[in-house]
């Protein structure tokens, strides 16, 4: 029995849990989220380990050095204060962290342009619709981007869910739920609601609360483009298994 030619560069890969993409986009868009958060310019791209490892290095490091605290101080003209806050010796080590995030996910952005545009050239592209296994099921599907944004509107992660990418969606939901538990911005919007604004400055935990806008507003670009990416693979997917099924009478 033959075994099937495997192609060399691949349009897309899939599994219960994931469904990678390869497709070129402007490179600094991952390099703008890098610098918003290092580690969401490699989640952008589908790094996620390394995208995973930076965030967790990047708050790490935050912490120790205060940088949100500082920038706090600073927004405010409390620049005096925003120098006590600031651990120098941290602060070298978080300098380092954010050039190397930006650095990155620029360059791995320009290397899988070029690999996307390797990949058009060739005369065969191979797509996948549906898998299944005991320990779940994803499948290629015609997508929403206003629902997925929508979704990520409400709480990060679930925009990305819907899209079928679990593993994106799943580490953007710890992170959301970490951060507004630690913050206690909740408890925050509800002291608002009640009028009661006095409080919200002694509940609330600014150094936690910084890293919120980043992820919030990155789940919503990011699950939107997502699901718009999805639905071009669907539509290449479905050409192609017509034109197999039919013959050459599919027009582009």
């Amino acid at each position: 029995m033959m075994r099937k030619k495997q192609l060399r560069f691949a349009r897309m890969a899939m599994s219960e849990l994931n469904i990678a993409i390869l497709h070129a986009k402007m490179p600094w868009m991952p390099m703008w989220w890098s610098a918003a958060l290092p580690g969401l310019g490699h989640l952008c791209k589908g790094s996620y380990c390394k995208g995973l490892i930076l965030m967790l290095w990047e708050i790490l490091v935050n912490f120790k050095a205060r940088i949100n605290i500082s920038i706090l101080h600073t927004f405010t003209g409390e620049f005096s204060k925003a120098r006590e806050a600031l651990n120098v010796e941290w602060a070298l080590v978080y300098g380092v962290i954010f050039c190397f995030s930006i650095f990155d996910s620029y360059r791995n952005s320009v290397e899988s342009n070029i690999l996307s545009r390797l990949e058009r050239q060739q005369k065969k592209s191979d797509y996948r619709f549906m898998i299944m296994s005991p320990y779940g099921m994803n499948y290629l599907n015609r997508l929403n981007p206003w629902l997925a944004a929508t979704w990520s509107a409400l709480l990060p992660g679930f925009g990305h869910m819907y899209n079928g990418k679990t593993i994106k969606g799943t580490i953007l939901l710890v992170w959301s739920v970490a951060i507004i538990y630690f913050s206690h911005v909740n408890h925050g919007i509800i002291a608002t609601f009640t009028g009661e604004f006095s409080k919200v400055n002694d509940i609330v935990n600014y150094q936690w609360l910084l890293f919120f806008p980043s992820i919030y507003l990155f789940s919503i670009w990011d699950s939107y483009n997502d699901a718009v990416e999805t639905n071009k693979l669907f539509a290449e997917a479905q050409k192609q298994h017509l034109r197999k099924t039919y013959g050459k009478t599919i027009k582009n």
